[in-house]
């Protein structure tokens, strides 16, 4: 089990638009920006709003799309912000084309469990692609 971190993220001309102050004045700016997501991240955009912000989401996604990726491309060309796994967006806001938007004091996490097909233990293929991932996910 690895724990996944998500950041709230956008290009560098949004993240000045939105500020640095603290999160009431974060929460208010993003009401003025477009929100990227992809279905799926519904859910954890919402638990992001309760556990970092302290209220309920009201904004609706300006822009859907497929996946993660997709939205990591979206909010990397300037469409808005969203929220992403740290490991997906990690190189983008290493070289600044990405900007974090916020940094709440325990930042909204979930658990990525890694599970085999019983009776793959045999086969050293997956057995060395279970040890990569492990390796990799202490990085996460």
């Amino acid at each position: 089990m690895a724990d996944e971190e998500y950041l709230l993220v956008a290009a560098p001309g949004w993240a000045g638009r939105t500020g640095t102050g603290g999160a009431d004045a974060v929460c208010g700016a993003l009401r003025e920006v477009p929100l990227v997501a992809c279905p799926e991240d519904l859910p954890t955009l919402r638990r992001y709003w309760r556990t970092a912000f302290g209220r309920q989401l009201t904004a609706r996604p300006a822009v859907t799309v497929p996946d993660p990726r997709a939205v990591l491309a979206a909010v990397a060309a300037g469409a808005g912000y969203g929220l992403l796994p740290r490991a997906l967006c990690r190189e983008r806001l290493d070289n600044g084309r990405l900007a974090l938007l916020h940094s709440p004091a325990e930042p909204p996490a979930c658990a990525l469990f890694l599970v085999r097909r019983p009776g793959t233990d045999a086969n050293p293929d997956v057995a060395r692609v279970h040890d990569r991932l492990v390796a990799a996910a202490r990085a996460w």
